[in-house]
């Protein structure tokens, strides 16, 4: 084993310039980060699991905005001596760029994208050495510096690891409320990796869960007495060099940014990783149409290259050539998938015409003498009782919570967490409650909308229908909707926008 002083970065200046004006996203560049420590896991996995049978691979980013500075710590084989001058070295592309890490710049441009200063502290499995370098970009450009000094200190030979810290942030790195983006868009890169359970990825404490979704699984459209088929085409196509593998689906439900293809190489996503999705028109049809909405899939492609960033195919023209002859794939007689996205309704005109003829004759037989004047009478004398009211409203946001459901959305580039919380309050007129705080998350702090939904109150013991979880579900999204409406109109500044529930919580108290 070779002992190192220093590392080679010749590069003219300008270049440091063209690194940190590349058009790139968060979530793409700490991908090269994670690219380099699952290639170092995958190409060895055995040793690992030699020195250690209970041996788990994971990478963790950590982005603490009070230090400026962005952590990418990994449990992988670290950088070995044979590596270690090439990893630094600009376009010193891998002997082997068949893997993840193809083009041997991700570390270095990724760097300078995000930070003005970063360090790297390594250790690889099998060496007795730690080797730490840093980079100072003001420093690289101001001195005109070519190389890097390495530090060389004793570790154990069973030890292994990479610690790269970004320090004096850049523009590009990300904020507080972009972080939930970046979440979602790395569970969506690395999905076949975490749905296998083989990685582990952590981001600033949590741990990313790969997208799933639902495949319908109904009778054929112009059968609706046949048996349940599982709208799911598996893809196994080929022409020449070009291969794709994986499957194209219909979703259960029509969902935002779920629908439209993933297209993925060696196992990442390259193209629809975040809400970008591939919807070539000889599939999907235009936009807006039910197949459109309805369609959805994951193709592992091979033959075709990406681009630098990894965000895209170069050989569009092919790729577009490529996906047309697949179509045909997609129309076998035994399972029709574009037939069945372009005519399945959840529920037919017929059925819903004869649902609603039963709902309007439930409905006669269930009027009472009292009229709905008396009733909006009633609801107006309770609003009045103001005392009352935000009693109700106190007792409904102190009760404490059975169960809780914690999701997220971005609302004018600001991420929010949207919290659901069901509790048992007979104490309390009110159906539910809306409120919005702040929550701490690490060192950061996000805005959170708090919806409380009280499962004691007398409307639910009303029905037959609640008796069971699943009877709960259309109604929840209901106050939900509720939920979020009164939040939107606040953003609006919509006069008194929680009136909207004040009357709502007292009207059905009357019905």
């Amino acid at each position: 084993m070779n002992k190192i002083e220093k590392v080679s970065i010749a590069l003219q200046p300008s270049v440091y310039n063209t690194f940190r004006a590349l058009n790139n996203t968060v979530a793409l560049t700490l991908s090269e980060y994670v690219d380099n420590s699952v290639q170092s896991y995958l190409d060895n996995k055995e040793k690992l699991l030699q020195i250690n049978k209970d041996y788990f691979f994971e990478v963790s980013i950590e982005v603490d905005q009070k230090a400026n500075q962005i952590i990418i710590k990994d449990n992988a084989a670290g950088i070995d001596s044979l590596n270690y001058l090439r990893a630094f070295e600009p376009a010193n592309i891998p002997l082997d760029n068949t893997k993840l890490n193809e083009f041997g710049m991700g570390m270095k441009t990724a760097s300078v994208w995000l930070a003005n200063k970063w360090s790297v502290n390594t250790k690889a499995i099998g060496e007795t050495i730690e080797r730490f370098t840093e980079f100072d970009l003001q420093k690289v450009i101001a001195e005109n510096k070519e190389e890097l000094i390495v530090t060389e200190t004793p570790k154990d030979e069973v030890e292994h690891y990479t610690e790269i810290i970004l320090s004096e942030l850049s523009h590009n790195a990300p904020s507080a409320h972009q972080m939930d983006k970046v979440r979602r868009h790395l569970a969506s890169i690395y999905r076949i990796f975490l749905r296998n359970e083989e990685i582990k990825i952590i981001v600033n404490g949590e741990n990313l869960q790969a997208p799933k979704y639902e495949i319908l699984n109904v009778p054929f459209f112009k059968e609706s007495n046949g048996k349940d088929i599982l709208w799911k085409k598996d893809i196994d196509f080929q022409i020449g060099k070009y291969k794709a593998k994986g499957f194209i689906a219909i979703l259960k439900a029509i969902q935002n940014n779920a629908n439209g293809l993933v297209l993925l190489r060696r196992g990442r996503v390259i193209v629809g990783g975040d809400e970008d999705r591939f919807f070539p028109s000889s599939i999907f049809g235009a936009a807006g149409n039910f197949r459109y909405k309805r369609l959805f899939g994951e193709l592992e492609l091979e033959g075709f290259d990406v681009t630098f960033n990894k965000n895209g195919f170069t050989d569009e023209e092919n790729l577009n050539a490529f996906i047309d002859a697949l179509r045909d794939e997609l129309k076998d007689p035994n399972l029709n998938l574009l037939s069945q996205a372009d005519n399945f309704r959840v529920k037919t005109k017929e059925e819903n015409s004869k649902i609603a003829e039963k709902i309007i004759n439930s409905q006669k037989k269930d009027i009472v003498n009292e009229p709905i004047t008396d009733k909006i009478k009633k609801v107006e004398d309770l609003g009045a009782d103001r005392i009352n009211t935000l009693k109700d409203e106190q007792i409904i946001e102190e009760a404490l919570s059975l169960g809780s459901v914690l999701d997220s959305f971005d609302y004018e580039g600001v991420a929010y967490k949207f919290q659901v919380d069901l509790i048992n309050e007979d104490e309390s007129d009110a159906l539910y409650s809306v409120k919005q705080i702040i929550i701490h998350e690490g060192m950061f702090e996000v805005p959170c909308v708090i919806c409380k939904i009280n499962l004691a109150h007398p409307f639910f013991n009303r029905f037959e229908q609640f008796r069971k979880a699943n009877d709960y579900e259309p109604i929840m999204a209901i106050f939900k909707s509720f939920a979020l409406a009164e939040f939107l109109a606040t953003k609006k500044s919509m006069q008194y926008p929680s009136e909207l529930r004040t009357l709502f919580n007292n009207y059905i108290v009357q019905e």
